[in-house]
C-alpha cells in the first residue's frame, strides 16, 4: 500500500528533512537535563501535560546525602530515617523521561541482615566452605584449604550470573519496552538564571572534530536508551543511588562510540543506529587545538590566571614557587564563582600498542569532558619515555621526533612526555624513582608546571566507562564534596552490599554505630579527627578541626572539595598481610627498601618502627587529586619520604589532615554470591568492629584477594574484559567459572536474535588489548 510513496528519491528527501529538523532542535538546546526530546532518528518523543519538558521530577533523583542530620539532631536520633536529601549542584537534578506515567523504577532494597558475632560468623563461613572442590591444578591450591577456616576459592563454585548476556540486546529491549535511542547530554542548564546565580561568565559552545559547533552537529552526539533490558542485574556492590548516577539507561556500542569512529560492515542496515553523516579524517583532527580553542571561547568562566591554553612542552626545572602551598579551596558560597578546571592524565608509555578502541575511548573522553563542557576538563596523554637520558625537556627536535615515532598523529598535541630522570632530580633523597613504585612523582611534576588545574584525575588506558564520562566524574565529585569528615577515615574502609545492609542510609547508620561501639570498647582508638602526623617534627599542611569531635554533628567537611577521591576503599595495612605494606622510604631516617635484579621487590624488608607509622592504602591508581594534595606529596618527597604508589597518597592525606574520600560507585559481579557470605568475606575484621579489611583475615591478603576476581572493577579480574568484548560484538570465553558460564559466546550469530548488548554506565577494569581476535 505504501509502495508508491517510497521511491528512493522520496526516502532520501524525507531523511534529509528529518535530519534538518533534528539539527535545528539541537541548535536551540542547551545541554540540560540529560536527554534531547528527539530519538536517534529525529522522531519527536511523547510529552505529557504534567511533564511538558520531558523531565523527571527533581524529587525522584535527589541524591541521598549521608550527612548532616537536622539542626541539633544526632545521627542516632534519626531512627533509621533517610538522611537529608539535596539536589546536585554541579549537574542538573532532572533527567528526562517520556512522561510522569513512566518513571524509572524505584529500587527495592531488602531489610538489613541481622548482625552476627564473631563465633556465629565463623561458623557460618565454615559451613559455606564445605563444597565439592575441583582437583585440577590451581592457585591458590584447592587442597590447601581443606579443613581451614576460610577458602578464597569458594566463589568459583557459585552459579554464574548470565543475565548480563542471555536476556540482553537492543532488539529485545525495543520489543519489551518500545524504546529507541536518543541523544544523551547530562550537562548543567548552561546560561540559565539558576546556573548564572552560581557560576561566573557565559557558556559558549565549542567546535568538535567535524569542524562544527557541537550544538549544531547531530553527528557528534552519543545516544542512549531510557531503560534497561529486562532482568539486568543490579550492582551487588554499592549502587547508583548513593552518588546520583543514572543507571536506568543503557548504551549499545554504536550509539556509544559511533560518533568517535566505531564502524561496521553493512552500516546502512544497523538496527536503531543513526550512522553519522560525516566521518572526520581522524588523523587530521588536532584534539589539543580543539581543547585550547574551547577554553579561549569560555575564558570568562575561569579565573584570569588559568585562562591561557596549557603549554604542552614542560621543562624539567623546579618552578621558583614550588614550595608554596596552594590556596586552600573554600567551601561553596552564595555568590557566583569561577569554575575550577580539572586535568585528566591518561597514563601510557613508550611502546604502548594503541588499539582502535583505545583511541575511540580517548576521543569520547575529550569530547564529553572537555569540548561539550566548555573547557571544564582537559584531557592529556601522559607518556612515560623509557630512555632515562632522553633530551625531551630542552631539545625540541628530540621531543617532536619522539612524538612522531611513538604517538598516533591525532593524539600528538595532547601528549605530555616525561622521564624518570626528572623525578630523580626533583626528589634526590628518596632513593628510588621507578614509576612502578613512585607513580605520583611525575603527576606532582605536571601539577607544579600546570597550576591552572585545581584537580587532576590519574586515568589508566585499560579502564573503560560504558556510560557518559562527564556524568560519572561530576557525580563522583559531588558525592565527595558533601561527605563530612567525622568518621570519614573509618567509613572509607567498609564495603557496602545492598543485599546485606539494606539502604545506604541504613548502612551508614549501622557503620556509625559500629564505629561508636568500637571506640567505646577500645577496639579502635579515637576516630581520626584532623591531621595524624607520623612524628612531632612533621608539620601538617591541612586544616585543623574547628571544634572537638564530640561537638561535631557531622558538619565539618560538608561542602568541602575532596583532596583525594578513590574508587576503592581506603584502609590501614599495618596489621594485614598485604604484600607491599613495608615499602616505606626514610620515615625511619636512612631506612628504605633496596630493589635489585635478584630481589626486585625486596620482600624481606621490614623495621621494628614500621607498625607505629600511620598509613593508609587503596588498591588501583585511578584517583582524583587536588593541587594541595599533590603539593603535600611533593613536600614529603622533597624531604626524602615516600611509600609504595598505592599507599602514598592516602598516607599523606592522613598525616596532613586532608580530605580523602572513597566514592562508592556501582560495582557488578559475575557470580551469584550469598549476601551474608559476601559481607563476611570482604568486610572481614578479625572480630574487631570497625577494623574492616585491616586484620590478619584482610581481604587484601594475597590469597584472599582472589575473591575480587568476580568484580567489574579491580586490578585483577576477568569479568570486565569478557563483558566488554561481548558488548563490542566480539566473542569471549569465561575463564574463571567452574560451571563454564556461557562458554564461548558473543559475536554476530549471538546478536542475530537479541541485537547488540546494552549496558548502563559501568566502570570496568582491567580491559586490556581490546582487539577482536584476543578472545
Amino acid at each position: 500500500m505504501l509502495g508508491r510513496f517510497t521511491t528512493s528519491r522520496r526516502l532520501a528527501l524525507i531523511a534529509l528533512l528529518t535530519f534538518i529538523v533534528s539539527l535545528l532542535i539541537l541548535q536551540r538546546t542547551s545541554y540540560s537535563g540529560g536527554w534531547s526530546t528527539e530519538d536517534a532518528f529525529g522522531n519527536k518523543l511523547p510529552l505529557s501535560e504534567d511533564n511538558p519538558d520531558n523531565r523527571l521530577p527533581a524529587d525522584d533523583v535527589a541524591i541521598p546525602q549521608p550527612y548532616p542530620p537536622g539542626p541539633g539532631q544526632r545521627p542516632e536520633d534519626q531512627k533509621g530515617t533517610e538522611r537529608a536529601k539535596t539536589k546536585p549542584t554541579s549537574v542538573p537534578a532532572v533527567i528526562a523521561i517520556p512522561s510522569k506515567e513512566d518513571p524509572p523504577p524505584k529500587r527495592q532494597y531488602p531489610s538489613p541482615l541481622p548482625r552476627m558475632g564473631l563465633e556465629d560468623t565463623q561458623a557460618y563461613v565454615e559451613e559455606m566452605i564445605q563444597w565439592d572442590r575441583p582437583q585440577v591444578g590451581h592457585w591458590p591450591s584447592y587442597g590447601d584449604y581443606v579443613g581451614a577456616d576460610y577458602d578464597p576459592n569458594r566463589w568459583e563454585g557459585f552459579k554464574s550470573e548470565n543475565s548480563y548476556y542471555d536476556r540482553n540486546g537492543v532488539k529485545l529491549l525495543h520489543k519489551q519496552k518500545s524504546v529507541s535511542p536518543r541523544p544523551y547530554l547530562p550537562y548543567p542548564d548552561y546560561n540559565s538564571a539558576e546556573w548564572r546565580a552560581k557560576w561566573k561568565g557565559e557558556y559558549v559552545p565549542c567546535e568538535g572534530p567535524r569542524g562544527k559547533n557541537l550544538n549544531e552537529s547531530m553527528d557528534d552526539q552519543i545516544y542512549a536508551y531510557r531503560d534497561l533490558p529486562e532482568g539486568f542485574p543490579d550492582s551487588q556492590v554499592n549502587n547508583a543511588d548513593i552518588t546520583g548516577l543514572n543507571t536506568n539507561i543503557c548504551f549499545d556500542r554504536y550509539n556509544r562510540y559511533g560518533a568517535f569512529g566505531l564502524r561496521a560492515e553493512g552500516e546502512e542496515d544497523i538496527f536503531q543506529w543513526r550512522k553519522p553523516e560525516e566521518q572526520p579524517r581522524w588523523d587530521r583532527v588536532h584534539w589539543g587545538k580543539l581543547q585550547n580553542e574551547c577554553l579561549v571561547r569560555n575564558q570568562d568562566r575561569y579565573e584570569a590566571s588559568v585562562r591561557s591554553p596549557s603549554v604542552q612542552w614542560s621543562p624539567w626545572e623546579l618552578p621558583e614557587n614550588h614550595a608554596q602551598m596552594p590556596i586552600m579551596d573554600k567551601t561553596a558560597t552564595s555568590s557566583a564563582q569561577y569554575k575550577k578546571r580539572t586535568a585528566i592524565l591518561i597514563r601510557v608509555w613508550e611502546g604502548y600498542d594503541y588499539t582502535d578502541n583505545d583511541i575511540q575511548a580517548i576521543r569520547s573522553m575529550i569530547s564529553e569532558l572537555s569540548l561539550f563542557s566548555g573547557g571544564e576538563y582537559q584531557v592529556f596523554l601522559f607518556v612515560n619515555v623509557k630512555d632515562y637520558n632522553a633530551d625531551i625537556y630542552e631539545n625540541q627536535d628530540v621531543h617532536d621526533d619522539f612524538l612522531r615515532r611513538t604517538v598516533p598523529e591525532e593524539l600528538r598535541d595532547i601528549a605530555i612526555l616525561w622521564t624518570e630522570k626528572v623525578t630523580h632530580e626533583w626528589y634526590p633523597y628518596v632513593g628510588d624513582w621507578q614509576v612502578y613504585w613512585m607513580q605520583w612523582m611525575s603527576v606532582q611534576w605536571f601539577s607544579k608546571h600546570h597550576p591552572e588545574f585545581e584537580y587532576i584525575w590519574n586515568w589508566e588506558t585499560d579502564a573503560r566507562y560504558t556510560g557518559h564520562h562527564y556524568h560519572f566524574l561530576e557525580q563522583i565529585a559531588e558525592f565527595a564534596r558533601n561527605v563530612p569528615r567525622k568518621h570519614l577515615w573509618e567509613r572509607n574502609k567498609r564495603l557496602y552490599f545492598p543485599g546485606a545492609h539494606g539502604t545506604y542510609d541504613q548502612f551508614l547508620k549501622q557503620t556509625d554505630d559500629l564505629i561508636a561501639e568500637a571506640t567505646k570498647a577500645g577496639t579502635i582508638s579515637t576516630p581520626v579527627w584532623g591531621p595524624v602526623p607520623y612524628a612531632q617534627t612533621q608539620t601538617p599542611l591541612g586544616p585543623h578541626p574547628p571544634h572537638a569531635q564530640e561537638q561535631d554533628n557531622f558538619e565539618w567537611g560538608v561542602g568541602e572539595e575532596a583532596d583525594l577521591i578513590t574508587l576503592q576503599p581506603i584502609w590501614d595495612p599495618a596489621l594485614s598481610d598485604w604484600s607491599y605494606k613495608n615499602k616505606i622510604f626514610n620515615f625511619v631516617p636512612g631506612v628504605r627498601p633496596h630493589f635489585t635484579p635478584d630481589n626486585a621487590a625486596d620482600d624481606g624488608h621490614d623495621h621494628e618502627l614500621y607498625p607505629t607509622i600511620p598509613r593508609r592504602v587503596f588498591i588501583n591508581t585511578v584517583a582524583r587529586f587536588s593541587r594541595r594534595m599533590l603539593h603535600a606529596m611533593h613536600a614529603e618527597n622533597r624531604a626524602g619520604r615516600s611509600m609504595q604508589a598505592e599507599m602514598w597518597p592516602a598516607t599523606v592525606a592522613l598525616q596532613h589532615g586532608l580530605k580523602a574520600v572513597y566514592a562508592p560507585h556501582p560495582i557488578w559481579v559475575d557470580k551469584e554470591w550469598p549476601a551474608r557470605y559476601m559481607d563476611a568475606v570482604f568486610n572481614a575484621n578479625g572480630g574487631k568492629e570497625a577494623r574492616w579489611g585491616e586484620e590478619a583475615d584482610s581481604i587484601y591478603n594475597h590469597d584472599r584477594e582472589v575473591n575480587f576476581k568476580t568484580f567489574s572493577w579491580y586490578y585483577a579480574t576477568g569479568f570486565p574484559k569478557t563483558l566488554y568484548r561481548r558488548w563490542l560484538g566480539w566473542e569471549a570465553v569465561e575463564t574463571q567459572s567452574i560451571d563454564g558460564g556461557l562458554g564461548l559466546a558473543g559475536g554476530n550469530e549471538w546478536e542475530e536474535e537479541r541485537g547488540r548488548m546494552c549496558l548502563p554506565g559501568m566502570l570496568l577494569h582491567p580491559v586490556k588489548h581490546v582487539v577482536p581476535d584476543d578472545i
